[in-house]
């Protein structure tokens, strides 16, 4: 009975986390189901502060990236990074399309994909009511860029680093790896939309519009003060530690940890950030997810994978299109951060030069592959809802047309891509 029980409060956790009934977070969802396979005994009570410690390098990582990301985005960062964008286009849409994909890329890879929609989102909206622009497609950029982009190092997105560490892959090795299909992900990605949205983005960017008399138009940002320079220096210094730390074989949230603390002591010394502030930088709720996922995930390998090794084919080929098509069509099936998590417990059954390929190829499938619905990413749920906070109606069939075009096309030449570094 147990068996059944077990993939009853999976599949109904997974279930209630995509569909949010109320609006309730997702994580009070697989909470409740992580305290049900507790409660009929697929995981013991004594487990799981072990399962906790197992993600404490992921969780302690992603608080220092979140409070140093809040200083840098209430600092202004942001905004004057994305107004030098809009500046440096010279007044060409399409140069200004390419240089927002650009952006996009670089915040993905060297602070996460959710910094990017988090902080990115609502600049590049601003820039674009500022300017006249039509929002749609800047705004798919927005969400796209924030999955395709991903690849590149492990902080980019949670499921790196959930497969990171555990695995024992190499920060070097990883970035060695992953950064041409990363780039080749990024321009399929991009010219792939420059063809979809061709008549949406205009080739010349009208004048700046201002209307003192709608407080829903986005002001002028303001010019980058001291605070500014300080949190931009800051946020780059952590991410030089983050790199040297990496290569170094270190583990990465001393980087981010370390420049927070100095950033938070220097924003509370000189009255720049509130404790309601910090509760809001710092989210509670994804921590209590990537916990009780892992104790789902544990609760369902106790009573059905035990015993059970990954069955890896032959050929480096065979081996890549079954880590990518596995990823992907498991992250649009449950979410990419449950899949991420079944594929690691998959992958340490397997042994050799093999498991990191699938690994790698396994990464394509949930960093690109959530991109095709609206819930197979996180960071594709929280676009939709910044996005329709401020008017913008991206309905499910909208989103499809674009998805179901891009991400099969863009799939496919990053696997390819892959393959070629292989060989």
């Amino acid at each position: 009975m147990t068996p059944v029980l077990t993939l009853g409060i999976m599949g109904g956790a997974i279930i209630l986390m995509l569909t949010r009934p109320k609006g309730i977070n997702e994580a009070w969802f697989v909470l409740a189901g992580a305290v049900g396979m507790v409660a009929i005994g697929a995981v013991r009570v004594d487990e799981v502060p072990g399962i906790a410690g197992e993600t404490s390098d992921v969780l302690l990582f992603l608080l220092g990236m979140m409070v140093l990301t809040g200083i840098a985005e209430r600092a202004g960062v942001f905004e004057v990074l994305g107004e030098w964008v809009a500046n440096l286009a010279r007044g060409s849409g399409r140069a200004l399309y390419v240089l927002v994909f650009l952006l996009g890329a670089t915040v993905t890879a060297t602070l996460s994909l959710d910094v990017t929609v988090i902080t990115l989102t609502p600049v590049i909206y601003a820039i674009t009511r500022r300017r006249g622009l039509p929002p749609v497609p800047f705004m798919f950029a927005c969400a796209f860029v924030a999955n395709t982009a991903s690849l590149v190092f492990p902080m980019s997105n949670l499921t790196n680093l959930l497969l990171y560490e555990p695995l024992g892959l190499s920060f070097a090795d990883f970035t060695r790896t992953m950064w041409f299909p990363n780039a080749v992900a990024l321009i399929t990605n991009l010219v792939v939309f420059l063809w979809l949205f061709r008549k949406e983005v205009p080739r010349a960017i009208p004048a700046i519009v201002t209307n003192e008399a709608d407080p829903a138009m986005p002001r002028e940002p303001l010019a980058a003060g001291t605070w500014a320079r300080i949190s931009a220096w800051g946020l780059g210094g952590t991410l030089v530690a983050l790199f040297a730390l990496g290569l170094a074989g270190y583990p990465l949230w001393w980087a981010s940890i370390a420049g927070a603390a100095i950033m938070l002591g220097a924003a509370a010394t000189t009255r720049r950030i509130t404790l309601g502030q910090l509760s809001d930088d710092v989210s509670v709720p994804l921590y209590v997810f990537v916990i009780a996922m892992t104790v789902l995930v544990r609760g369902v390998e106790h009573t059905w994978l035990e015993g059970w090794s990954l069955a890896v084919p032959d050929g480096t080929f065979p081996v890549i299109v079954t880590g990518v098509v596995a990823g992907a069509v498991g992250s649009n099936v449950v979410n990419n951060i449950p899949m991420a998590v079944f594929a690691r417990s998959a992958l340490e059954t397997v042994q050799g030069q093999e498991r990191d390929l699938l690994a790698y190829a396994t990464l394509i499938g949930t960093n690109i592959g959530p991109a095709l619905t609206t819930y197979g990413s996180l960071a594709t749920m929280l676009w939709l809802t910044l996005i329709r906070k401020r008017g913008m109606d991206v309905t499910t069939s909208h989103y499809l047309r674009v998805s179901i075009v891009t991400v099969p096309i863009v799939l496919l030449t990053t696997t390819l891509a892959l393959w070629a570094v292989a060989h």
